[in-house]
């Protein structure tokens, strides 16, 4: 089993350890993961490059790699098992953003042509169907997905072209009065819908229809992740890390990359961990006001934080 204490990251694979320990790889795959689901009996794992939609169990006889700490070796695999399983088929295979949905296999994944949800069929394989032909370019590539805390067949999807609201399931669409930029994060935090943008800053909304702007990250530039640290928001952006505190102002801290993911452990808002690309993995364990980079990570693109 996976320690429900760890931390996971998608980096040339899935690693997970706490922080300070040894991080080791969930089976023997390496491809670029763009984006992770953490469920109490398995993982869900999008890859980019055409490397499409994987499921792990979480069950006792996972094969994994462990690497010492702030360390990572390259050596062959291939005498291991490797309990990866496929969820994708030649429809679905760049992943961009994926998210738990009812039903089997239970996810809806986003791709540069749109949004699509699966079904498995008599030979036990998952066949996608794709919910966003009726869309313009832009608005079906697909960045974020987030499912609507209190009506599970809603979805809010962050495209190219702004941000959608699909209802049903994938039967309709409705725009936003966010359209026009692209908006590469998604997320719910105190009781409103957030969205970060590539050139607009930071919106905030009460029903993920009307938007309203919540300020700019201090250097600009792209948002693509959100997160709640007690009563601070923390932006991952195009410029390192940022905090907010709903009012509109924002501060940059830590060092200057490309953060695109970061998370906070749910039992110390002081502790965080996030993902630069390039730039690696580092983490926080003071809110912010000091830094620790993890050796051997390059592009590191999602994080989940440990449960509790």
């Amino acid at each position: 089993m996976i320690p429900r204490d760890h931390w996971l990251i998608g980096s040339k694979g899935v690693y997970h350890s706490a922080i300070g320990g040894s991080w080791t790889r969930i089976g023997a795959q390496e491809y670029g993961i763009s984006s992770l689901i953490r469920e109490p009996e398995r993982l869900v794992a999008g890859a980019s490059w055409g490397s499409g939609l994987w499921e792990w169990s979480n069950g006792t006889d996972q094969a994994a790699q462990t690497i010492p700490p702030d360390h990572i070796t390259q050596s062959s695999q291939a005498d291991q098992p490797d309990r990866w399983k496929q969820l994708h088929d030649e429809t679905l295979t760049e992943i961009m953003a994926i998210a738990s949905i009812d039903g089997s296999p239970g996810v809806v994944a986003g791709s540069p042509y749109g949004i699509a949800t699966g079904h498995y069929d008599d030979t036990g394989a998952v066949r996608w169907t794709h919910h966003s032909n009726a869309l313009r370019v832009n608005e079906r590539f697909t960045n974020a997905i987030l499912v609507h805390p209190d009506e599970p067949t809603s979805w809010l999807i962050g495209t190219e072209g702004g941000v959608l609201i699909v209802d049903d399931s994938g039967a309709s669409w409705r725009r936003t009065s966010i359209s026009g930029t692209a908006v590469r994060a998604l997320a719910f935090i105190h009781g409103q819908f957030w969205a970060g943008t590539d050139d607009r800053g930071i919106w905030h909304s009460q029903d993920g229809q009307r938007w309203d702007s919540a300020g700019h990250t201090p250097d600009g530039g792209a948002v693509f992740d959100l997160m709640l640290s007690g009563d601070d928001i923390i932006a991952a952006s195009e410029h390192g890390v940022a905090i907010g505190d709903c009012s509109g102002q924002w501060v940059r801290t830590g060092p200057r990359h490309l953060c695109a993911a970061v998370a906070c452990h749910p039992a110390s808002t002081a502790t965080w961990l996030t993902g630069a690309t390039p730039g690696g993995l580092w983490y926080t364990e003071d809110h912010g006001r000091t830094w620790q980079h993890v050796r051997g990570f390059v592009n590191v693109r999602a994080i989940i934080a440990p449960e509790v």
